[in-house]
């Protein structure tokens, strides 16, 4: 077979700090027409070629006393010859990298599918973000937060392979406490302790 379904529960173990995915709970409660994002890895793929197509999938049927699925590929893949728009996927829970949240949902953001640059100390075992601005963004795809652990120097911030661009839904998927703040126009900043400790809006801080 040219491609599998990446089995993005393990790669989340192997990658906690960098790969985040929706909770089990969210990845088996899908429904009929309900849209998930699934990574079709090539199993052969040549020099030039990405590892996998991360493409989208329109569930039309749930499978009874199981957590398996059904749908229909909504992409035309560009490396996977195999595969066309309109083919039937099977999948489970583990194969859903990413769900769409609709507008309504308590968890909808409108700049949910929009990039924030992170420090990589955030990321780290054991860390969370304890402070978090947002500029004014000057380009579509950004969404003009800046998230920090806190304690970085100036010289660590303008390295920036210590910077990532990472997408808003995948940082609520690690961290769900992060809706408060993100909701924040730009110009607002906020802090706090630890990740048990509530958010507190920087009053005094000069937003761009």
């Amino acid at each position: 077979m040219e491609w599998s379904l990446e089995d993005v529960e393990k790669t989340s173990l192997l990658n906690p700090n960098t790969f985040f995915i929706p909770s089990q709970k969210e990845r088996q409660k899908q429904k009929k027409g309900d849209l998930v994002r699934l990574h079709f890895v090539l199993n052969r793929p040549s020099e030039n070629d990405p590892r996998a197509e991360r493409m989208w999938v329109e569930i039309t049927e749930k499978k009874l006393f199981s957590h398996k699925y059904i749908g229909i590929l909504t992409n035309q893949p560009t490396y996977i010859n195999s595969l066309h728009a309109g083919d039937k996927i099977q999948f489970e829970p583990k194969h859903i990298a990413r769900i769409i949240i609709p507008k309504g949902d308590p968890r909808w953001l409108d700049i949910g599918e929009k990039m924030a640059l992170v420090s990589n100390m955030c990321l780290e075992e054991g860390a969370c973000v304890r402070w978090l601005y947002r500029e004014t963004p000057d380009r579509e795809e950004d969404s003009g937060w800046r998230l920090f652990e806190g304690t970085e120097t100036d010289e660590y911030n303008s390295d920036s392979s210590n910077i990532r661009i990472v997408n808003i839904y995948s940082l609520l998927d690690k961290d769900p406490s992060l809706i408060t703040p993100l909701r924040g126009a730009p110009g607002i900043a906020f802090e706090r302790e630890n990740i048990n400790s509530r958010w507190i809006e920087v009053k005094d801080w000069m937003g761009l």
